[in-house]
């Protein structure tokens, strides 16, 4: 499968703004490929945990132009010999460490994953890289090279299947009702689930339990009054726990990890 860089390049990392991190991988980035244009997709992930990464990643891609290339770096393991793997899927290529992060990306139909060959890591990188910094001096030089067409998907290493499975389980169905959890939250304190649209897509009433109370679909926040919590799909096509002009998980005191259950309608037991 032949990749075909467009030179747009998305930041996914747990730095935050405070420190010149991010800025420095730009600079990077743009010493080897000037006219790459770079998109900070989040910079605001929960700290050392690659699954909220992966989650954000997994459902913002296809907004961008095929041939985008998405860096992620969430990194716990930097220094050690965890490894980075780039994966081809769907037109737009994805790297990063091999931590779990990008193992939602994998499982996409046709992906191909490639483990990045030691090799090619020494012939880009940084000379005298540090061993906690490898966004700047060893990621943001492949990612790069990739953009300019120094180096091809192909090229990176040898193909991988044996990639670092994520720590977020999929929804299971038991005895009619829907289980699964909060991944994430946003700005607003809004809870995101795992659960998606097409979970969902046989239930003719649904009803939410999460954090002591139940609730039923709406379409749109303004749906309910001001102070009340509702849920609905939200624009990454997830179910959301919400409460209107306030933060659901201050209200209901609950947030990643929390089990949610969805059922067809009458009442949990």
């Amino acid at each position: 499968m032949v990749f075909d860089p467009s030179r747009f390049i998305t930041l996914t990392t747990d730095f935050g703004h405070r420190g010149p991190f991010i800025g420095v991988m730009k600079g990077v980035i743009l010493s080897s490929c000037a006219d790459a244009k770079i998109i900070d997709l989040t910079h605001e992930c929960l700290v050392h945990w690659p699954a909220e990464a992966g989650f954000w990643i997994a459902r913002s891609y296809a907004f961008f132009p095929k041939g985008t290339i998405h860096l992620a770096v969430v990194d716990p393991g930097v220094g050690t010999e965890r490894g980075l793997i780039i994966i081809l899927a769907k037109g737009h290529a994805f790297l990063g460490p091999n931590n779990g992060l990008l193992s939602e990306v994998a499982e996409f139909s046709g992906a191909i994953v490639r483990s990045v060959s030691s090799d090619v890591i020494e012939r880009y990188r940084i000379e005298n890289e540090s061993t906690t910094f490898h966004g700047r001096d060893i990621l943001a030089p492949l990612v790069a090279a990739l953009a300019s067409g120094e180096i091809c998907f192909d090229d990176f290493g040898p193909e991988c299947d044996d990639f670092i499975a994520g720590i977020v389980e999929k929804p299971e169905w038991f005895a009619g009702v829907l289980t699964g959890q909060i991944v994430t939250t946003d700005n607003f304190g809004n809870l995101i689930t795992n659960i998606s649209r097409e979970d969902l897509a046989s239930l003719k009433a649904p009803v939410v339990s999460a954090g002591g109370e139940h609730f039923s679909m709406k379409k749109t926040y303004g749906d309910v009054v001001p102070g009340q919590n509702l849920v609905l799909i939200n624009s990454l096509d997830m179910l959301e726990i919400a409460c209107s002009e306030r933060s659901a998980t201050e209200v209901l005191g609950i947030g990643r990890g929390s089990p949610v259950k969805v059922m067809d309608g009458g009442k949990f037991s």
